[in-house]
């Protein structure tokens, strides 16, 4: 596949922990951070704001539009609490998309901008366009990689 595709939602703020939100919604986050906390492990930058993320349970080689409504499927149980956190922090849809050529369809559906209407969220999507085969040569280094350490 010539193309590798997420979504997250992100939600940020000065005035939360982390932990409330994952309690609010019962929903374990794919990451969270805290005020002060190191971007990087090796470096020295640190947050300045607290945050949870939420990432789409897809495989990279979905479309975008599937993993938004994935994202949203899954918060969908727990909607009024998202709307109302969503209300008092900052809220994100984040999407990255990696290509070494052949660039994806990037269509986002009534549905997908009404429901991030519902919960205050903006949509951000980023565009990274590789070397070419650069994405396959990941993927073939990742199968030679498993492949030998089952030896």
């Amino acid at each position: 596949m010539p193309f590798e595709i997420s979504a997250s939602l992100t939600i940020t703020g000065l005035d939360f922990d982390p932990q409330d939100i994952t309690d609010k919604l019962g929903i374990i986050p794919t990451k969270t951070w805290k005020i002060g906390d190191l971007i990087h492990p090796k470096g020295t930058i640190k947050r300045k704001h607290n945050g949870w993320v939420l990432k789409s349970n897809l495989s990279k080689d979905n479309d975008l539009e599937a993993h938004i409504k994935s994202l949203l499927e899954q918060l969908q149980p727990v909607w009024d609490r998202v709307q109302e956190i969503s209300h008092k922090y900052d809220t994100e849809i984040s999407c990255v998309i990696y290509t070494d050529g052949e660039v994806p369809s990037i269509h986002l559906d009534q549905e997908i901008i009404n429901k991030s209407h519902q919960i205050n969220a903006e949509i951000d999507i980023d565009l990274y366009i590789l070397p070419e085969n650069t994405i396959k040569n990941e993927q073939q280094m990742k199968n030679l990689v498993q492949f030998t350490s089952t030896k």
